[in-house]
């Protein structure tokens, strides 16, 4: 299944998004208007040690809320890998010996076309992070797996794709969290 675009006129367009009003057809001859938000594919990584996530802390303007996530940042490198591995080093200023997508999804497809790659980092080299200007006020704190289902439960992490990207290792690797 797959639709054609009649036409596309772009509203809004800056670094980070581009809006577009696209007309198309559907393939049975329907014809609808669309209103699509356009944004880089983006790394998550979740770094575990063995015993404990870390994760990062940020005010989200969008939403008015201090968030806790596994660290993000939008593709800006030779590759999504590469992306992830950036990110981890800055946000948090851990390096990983071993590093491996494991996962992706669309963020809300009905709305915007950015798609979330799950990486789990492991083996994990503390050093200092490398914060970009605009991430003033980062903050680290590692959590067992039970104190970040607690921070879900009590609404201190509503980030979505850290949520989602929890869920995908816990179904995809429920072995990782047997404490050898």
């Amino acid at each position: 299944m797959s639709w054609n675009k009649l036409n596309s006129k772009e509203l809004f367009k800056n670094r980070w998004m581009w809006i577009t009003e696209d007309e198309v057809e559907t393939d049975s001859g329907a014809k609808s208007v669309y209103t699509v938000v356009h944004k880089k594919p983006f790394a998550l990584i979740i770094p575990w040690d063995g015993r404990h996530f870390t994760l990062v802390g940020q005010y989200r303007y969008n939403v008015d809320f201090d968030s806790w996530e596994f660290p993000q940042g939008h593709y800006e490198h030779s590759s999504i890998l590469e992306t992830a591995k950036k990110e981890l080093k800055e946000e948090t200023g851990l390096t990983a010996r071993h590093i491996e997508q494991i996962n992706s999804f669309f963020i809300a497809p009905g709305a915007i076309d950015q798609e979330c790659n799950v990486f789990l980092a492991t083996d994990l080299t503390e050093g200092v992070p490398e914060l970009e200007r605009s991430e003033d006020g980062l903050r680290t704190r590692k959590a067992t797996l039970a104190e970040v289902r607690a921070l879900i439960e009590h609404r201190e992490i509503k980030d979505g794709p850290t949520i989602a990207a929890l869920s995908l290792l816990e179904m995809g690797r429920p072995n990782i969290f047997v404490i050898r």
